[in-house]
Order: structure tokens, then sequence, then C-alpha cells
């Protein structure tokens, strides 16, 4: 069952990659700033929050509903708090028959919060899939072009120059090789970060072997990889690319996609004000203000959760994470103004809370 899910998402990664992609290159044109896949992530991202659209929608007006409820069952809730404090079980069989009076659903507080957290890991698993099929199909076109260009300058060389060494055939022929691999690679960027399939952060730009076929966090994680044909391959790439001319490590990024990620994040935990969580059957006041710490707690672990995603993998999700959390921030806006012109209309007109 396991191998089947990550197959399915391994399938998601390849509709990225050999879908979208292949169509943003169709018509796009690649700007100095932003490459093809910097736009397909983009897209990606809009088309997503289209098609989830009408389940934000529904959870916004559920996570409403409960929360209208909420304000109406409060006072009677902290009455049964007072009345049954000491009698546990009294105290369960109040608050449900209370919740089932008002028809609160109790599991509609935390279902934001599951779907959302689904969707992102689904997401998060499909980039790392498109992440991983792009470097492996990136290296056999390197290996192809240094091999052809090894064995073409090899053989030209022994009958231009039949009296020549061996060796410094061979040595003419690396040389050559080296070249057309440097020349032939060509890295997708987004702004200051030089290639998008890799952390806007101090990583270097080109991968080296532990981090390309290595596993664990903020590995690619490639199987099968010969480690001295990879070096061949891509060690001119990455003497080219990962050390700049002072002879020093260059950055991949700036942290630019990871700092604006998090401060949006952040101001999504401070603008948008969370649902309040529904007393639990049976749960003391102790137990109910541990609950309300715990949320808090969680409204501001989030954006740092996202930050170290940010920190761990690509740019490219990192870029998808900054655009979900800019679009999130307006759609929840736009939902609190609607809702507050919806409270400020039925105010004026002296209607009360109707429960449905």
């Amino acid at each position: 069952m396991g191998s089947l899910f990550a197959a399915s998402l391994n399938w998601i990664g390849k509709i990225i990659y050999n879908g979208l992609y292949s169509w943003v290159q169709t018509w796009a044109t690649e700007q100095s700033w932003i490459s093809y896949f910097a736009i397909t992530v983009i897209l990606f991202t809009i088309f997503l929050k289209l098609i989830l659209l009408p389940l934000d929608v529904w959870q916004k007006v559920l996570t409403r509903k409960n929360q209208l409820k909420m304000e109406v069952m409060k006072p009677e809730l902290n009455k049964i708090q007072e009345q049954y404090g000491s009698d546990r079980e009294a105290l369960m069989r109040s608050q449900r028959a209370l919740y089932k009076k008002y028809k609160y659903k109790t599991f509609a507080a935390c279902l934001p919060s599951i779907v959302t957290m689904v969707i992102f890991f689904i997401v998060l698993s499909g980039f790392t899939s498109s992440v991983k099929y792009h470097n492996v199909k990136m290296f056999e076109k390197l290996q192809e072009t240094y091999n052809t260009t090894y064995t073409t300058t090899l053989e030209a060389e022994r009958a231009a120059n039949p009296e020549q060494g061996e060796a410094d055939n061979i040595k003419k022929a690396v040389i050559e090789a080296e070249k057309a691999v440097i020349a032939d690679y060509d890295p997708e960027n987004f702004l200051l970060t030089k290639n998008i399939f890799m952390p806007d952060t101090w990583k270097p730009p080109v991968p080296n072997v532990y981090t390309y076929a290595g596993t664990g966090l903020g590995k690619i994680g490639i199987t099968g990889v010969d480690r001295d044909e990879y070096n061949k391959v891509m060690g001119p790439i990455m003497d080219t690319y990962n050390i700049n001319e002072k002879g020093k490590k260059q950055w991949n990024g700036y942290l630019v996609l990871p700092i604006i990620s998090i401060l949006l994040n952040f101001l999504s935990s401070i603008l948008i004000k969370p649902p309040e969580q529904p007393a639990m059957a049976g749960q003391t006041a102790e137990q109910q203000k541990m609950q309300k710490s715990q949320a808090k707690m969680m409204q501001f672990m989030m954006p740092v959760m996202m930050g170290i995603f940010a920190l761990l993998y690509s740019t490219a999700f990192t870029l998808y994470m900054t655009i979900s959390a800019g679009l999130t921030l307006l759609l929840n806006l736009g939902f609190n103004f609607v809702f507050k012109m919806i409270d400020k209309k039925r105010a004026s007109q002296g209607i009360s809370v109707v429960i449905k």
C-alpha cells in the first residue's frame, strides 16, 4: 500500500515536469530572472488554488457557522462547566447534549488544518519527485555529452596525430569533454537563486555527489549512482558554478524566498484569527486552558515549520509555498471582509444568529 502511494506521488511530480513544464516551454519566454520551471511553479500554484477554491469556501463557511454557534453556546458551556466541574461523567453528557442541540460539528474545527496539511505533504512529495526527475535527466544528458565529446575527440586526435602519445590524446579528450558539459549545462534560475532545483540558501548551486545520491532531509536521494562517474561529469561544472572568481564558495541563493515565506505565514497568523477550539466532552477548565495555550503556540509554530521546509527543500517548493501563502492571505482577508459585512448587515437589521 505504501509503495502504491509513493508511486502515485511520483506521478504527481512527472505530471508537473512532463506535463505543465513541457507545456510552458512551448510558449513562455525565459528571462534572465525567471526560468521555465519558475513559471511552471507559479502557474501550478495558481491552478491548484483555483481547483481547491470550492473546498476553501466550504471550509470557511463551515468554520464560520461553528464560530457563530460557539458564540451562542459559550454562556451555556460556561454554566455547565461551573455546574458539573467536579463530576466528569455528568459534564461529558451535558456538553455532548449541548453540541447535539446546536448541531455543532467538533470535527469541523480541525478539518481545515487536516486538509491543509494533507495537501501540503502531497505537493511536497510531488515537487520532490519532479526535482529528482529533473536531476536524473540533467545528469544523463550531461553524461552523454561528456562521453560523446570524449570519444569523438580521442578518435580525432589519434587520427590527426598518430605519433602523439596516448596520454596526450586522453588529456585533450578530457579537456574538450569538460568544456562541452560546461557549455551544455543550463541551470534554471529564479531572481537571485541560481538553481531552482536546489534550496535558496548557502547550499552550492550544483549538487555534489553526496547531495545528489544521499538520503535524508535536503538530499535528492537518487539511487544507483556511480559516484566516480558523477564526479567526472559534474566536477567541471561544480568548479565553474560552485566556486567564484576569488576561489570562495558560491551560494545558490540568499534566503530571499524563505524569509518572504516566513513573513507571509507570520502575517497570516497575526491577521487571521483561528477559530476557537471547542471544549472536548468531559474537559476540565484546566485542560481547556492548556488546549488554548497549545493552539496559540501552534499558530506561531507553523510559520517556523514552513521556514524549515524552505531551508531544506528546493527553491521550486519554496516558491510554491511563498505564492500559496500570499494567495491564502488574500483569500482569508477577502473572506473576513465578506463575513464582517454580513455581520454588520445582520446587526443593523437586528437579526440574531440563526442556528441551522
